[in-house]
């Protein structure tokens, strides 16, 4: 049984993320701060694909875990060049986003530094 237990397991937590990344990036769009730095047709993009996304996993609980996988790359897809610019044009306007990414960035951030990357607290070391 543990191996069924352990397949399990790895199919709900790609279950989970899809349905953790989507509500996200949703999230993203419809929060004042970054939604500002997006145009309405990269809202409408990222929207329309958690909303499919969405959908799909309710129509699908008994996905397997690479279907899941694969959905969440497809989303990931759509998203991340998305969101990528929008921290480069946040980044080009002087230090990152104001508030930082509500929630942090699903998936981390593709190509390298996060968002206010060198901004935010600074700790000094005391002797």
């Amino acid at each position: 049984y543990a191996e069924q237990d352990k397949v399990a397991k790895e199919r709900i937590e790609s279950k989970n993320g899809l349905e953790n990344y989507a509500y996200s990036m949703k999230n993203t769009c419809s929060d004042e701060k970054t939604a500002a730095m997006l145009s309405d047709d990269d809202k409408k993009k990222i929207n329309d694909a958690c909303e499919d996304a969405i959908k799909w996993l309710e129509q699908s609980q008994e996905a397997s875990k690479e279907e899941y996988d694969d959905r969440m790359k497809e989303l990931e897809h759509i998203c991340q060049p998305i969101i990528k610019k929008m921290y480069e044009q946040a980044g080009a306007g002087g230090g990152g986003m104001p508030g930082g990414m509500p929630g942090g960035m699903p998936g981390g951030m593709p190509g390298g530094a996060g968002a206010g990357a060198g901004a935010g607290p600074q700790v000094e070391e005391v002797d």
